[in-house]
């Protein structure tokens, strides 16, 4: 449906916006109900953190920890890499009046050939750690709208509203935020064996190293 490849569409943008996905898969805030006064009676309106359900479900959850688990290693070898760097500029800093101009060319050459391999790694393990994130989130998005579709026909409602991040909702009630249950209902349709206890913080995945590009 339409509605629902909008509702996934709107989440990718606000998860992914910025460089190394600014607001990457461990950034998502936790769900958190809104507060204000309660809406008009009959109108049967909710609002939910579309957001907020995706890390806080026990899916989210192993889904975050498997991203961290993915991408750990590939960033310790490029922060490896980076302290090879950092360890030549200091030997070459050291050693400035010293060295033999063959030899300070050398240390040079070993410097570039460094850095334009930590460029090519960063890229790579941003344009992966992205295209991976994103198949999380289309994969989660669209089970969410589909549990947000269930719980609205099955109560009645006839209006369900985003507050996550960047939303334009302003003003809402605890008493119309549906989150909590929409996470619940969530874990029932789509139970995770390996999962977590329900209290747990979601585990959080560690993206690329932030770092000025060498030149």
């Amino acid at each position: 449906m339409r509605t629902h490849r909008m509702a996934i569409l709107v989440v990718a943008g606000l998860l992914l916006a910025g460089p190394v996905a600014a607001q990457q898969f461990e950034n998502v805030p936790e769900a958190k109900p809104a507060q204000a006064a309660a809406p008009p009676a009959g109108a049967n309106i909710a609002v939910v953190d579309f957001q907020g359900v995706m890390v806080n479900t026990q899916e989210g959850r192993k889904a975050a920890e498997d991203l961290r688990a993915q991408f750990n290693p590939r960033n310790a070898e490029l922060e490896k890499i980076r302290n090879e760097i950092r360890d030549l500029e200091n030997q070459a800093r050291a050693q400035e009046r010293t060295l033999s101009d063959e030899a300070r060319m050398q240390l040079v050459r070993q410097m570039e050939q460094k850095r334009k391999m930590a460029t090519r790694m960063e890229q790579d393990l941003r344009d992966d750690f992205e295209a991976a994130q994103n198949e999380i989130i289309s994969r989660l998005g669209e089970k969410v709208q589909r549990v947000i579709d269930q719980y609205a026909q099955e109560k009645g409602l006839n209006l369900v509203l985003s507050i996550s991040q960047g939303s334009p909702i302003v003003f809402a009630t605890r008493s119309v935020d549906i989150t909590p249950e929409i996470i619940q209902l969530y874990d029932k349709n789509f139970p995770v064996q390996a999962a977590t206890g329900a209290t747990q913080q979601p585990a959080r995945p560690a993206p690329p190293p932030r770092s000025n590009r060498p030149q």
